[in-house]
């Protein structure tokens, strides 16, 4: 973004004494496309300061009463900093190191040239932007992190997916089999965005039916029907400014899908039974379990809407496709699920291979059921496999190296990963072993060596 473009977003304060000056600095600030606010001494500047939010302050250093150097000491003390620049008299450059050494961006001697000093508050916006950009960016990957648990490869590019496109201000199609988070993922995906301090509104489609969809959804005023004795407002005017997540999107009528499509378009719409148009400032972040292109062959749904949520795609992994998060979510569930998440629990090796060696089909969502049931029938803090569902394979993996925690997942051996991986696909094509080789995307001879090696059947 070019420096012209950028002032339309910066917005200044002014802290001058002097009357013409100071008027004179507003003027030609906000000729050249600046915000400008203005304060006639350093508690009116103060003042001004807590009250609102600014990019960059322009502070003169001899002003009567709270010179400059004490104005700048007691904003520096403030949340919310912006880059200050200080003015500066002859004679008084010994302060204006000063004021640099308490943090003052730059400082310049009076009288100031315009070109010199557009020059110098750009330079000083741009940094203040990227500072707050940059701390915006960590708090919003705390958010959808601590929410998101998982480090295998799949995952950790799944989290760069929602950082790239969370930022953006484009609609969100995630899709992925049932129980795998989606809506998690559709709320870091809020997180990460400048939304994330409005509202998160969520719908299921799938719980909507021809008849109530649309008063749902739209609202409907006043004896649009039966029964609606007064007006109320749909799901798309409480999401305004904020993200509405469309779960089930599939499930959706196709003639409330035309309407949302015309909504997507022009963002706004009429409540039922309304006569003029609404508009809302929404992100849309949908989510189906269906492969939507299966959906539009069939009929069931809209091509042109397809192609108009399919902008940013995510896919959620399902679990048997990263073992390696399994026994990390494990504890994350048995954390969760204890009293008020304290205490130390333990998983005993049968138990992890149990675990590792299932395929999972209910997703991370039977995993948190597994967990958290095991946790009530244990009568130590320690899940053992007989508190399990399903029975520990044959080989188990390693002991526990000396020294790791009780309350720490230990890695599992790589041979033990390969295996279970192996079996998990296995599985999965029915035993076809060209199928389940061109899947691991090796030949059949090294397929049926590694068969061999962990003693599955040939």
């Amino acid at each position: 973004m070019s420096a012209v473009g950028t002032r339309k977003e910066a917005k200044l304060l002014v802290v001058e004494d002097e009357r013409n000056l100071r008027d004179l600095l507003e003027a030609e600030l906000r000729r050249s496309g600046y915000k400008v606010e203005t304060a006639a001494d350093g508690e009116e500047g103060l003042d001004k300061y807590r009250q609102e939010i600014f990019n960059v302050v322009l502070l003169d250093v001899k002003m009567p009463g709270m010179d400059g150097v004490e104005v700048l000491r007691q904003m520096r003390t403030e949340s919310t900093v912006p880059e200050i620049i200080v003015f500066t008299g002859h004679g008084t450059i010994e302060t204006a190191v000063e004021c640099i050494k308490h943090g003052a961006y730059d400082y310049l001697t009076k009288p100031v040239k315009l070109d010199e000093l557009e020059m110098v508050i750009d330079k000083a916006y741009e940094k203040n932007r990227l500072r707050i950009e940059n701390i915006n960016l960590k708090l919003e990957i705390n958010k959808f992190e601590e929410r998101i648990v998982g480090k295998s490869p799949v995952m950790l590019k799944l989290l760069e997916t929602v950082r790239r496109w969370g930022i953006t201000d484009e609609h969100v199609l995630i899709c992925g089999e049932s129980g795998t988070g989606k809506e998690l993922v559709a709320r870091a995906v809020h997180d990460a965005s400048r939304r994330t301090a409005k509202p998160f509104v969520t719908v299921n489609c799938g719980r909507l039916n021809a008849n109530t969809a649309e008063s749902e959804l739209f609202g409907h005023v006043q004896g649009a029907f039966t029964g609606a004795n007064k007006g109320r407002a749909g799901l798309f005017e409480l999401a305004d400014t904020g993200t509405l997540f469309m779960d089930e999107i599939s499930e959706m009528p196709l003639d409330v899908q035309v309407k949302l499509l015309r909504v997507l378009e022009t963002s706004t719409f009429r409540r039922l039974g309304g006569n003029h148009d609404i508009s809302v400032d929404v992100r849309f972040v949908f989510a189906s379990n269906k492969k939507l292109e299966e959906c539009v062959n069939r009929g069931e749904f809209r091509e042109d809407l397809f192609h108009r949520i399919n902008l940013l795609p995510i896919n959620v992994p399902p679990l048997r496709e990263r073992p390696d998060d399994i026994i990390p979510l494990s504890y994350y569930f048995l954390k969760t699920a204890t009293e008020a998440g304290t205490g130390e629990w333990e998983i005993s090796e049968e138990a992890m291979a149990a675990l590792t060696a299932y395929s999972w089909p209910g997703n991370v969502r039977e995993l948190r059921n597994v967990i958290r049931r095991a946790s009530i029938l244990a009568t130590e803090p320690v899940i053992s496999s007989d508190l399990l569902p399903f029975s520990p394979p044959k080989t188990l993996p390693a002991p526990r190296a000396a020294g790791s925690s009780a309350g720490e997942a230990p890695p599992l051996p790589l041979w033990v990963v390969e295996r279970d991986h192996i079996q998990r696909v296995l599985e999965q094509v029915e035993g076809n072993k060209s199928r389940a080789a061109k899947l691991l995307e090796i030949d059949r001879k090294t397929l049926y060596t590694k068969l061999e090696r962990y003693g599955l059947p040939t």
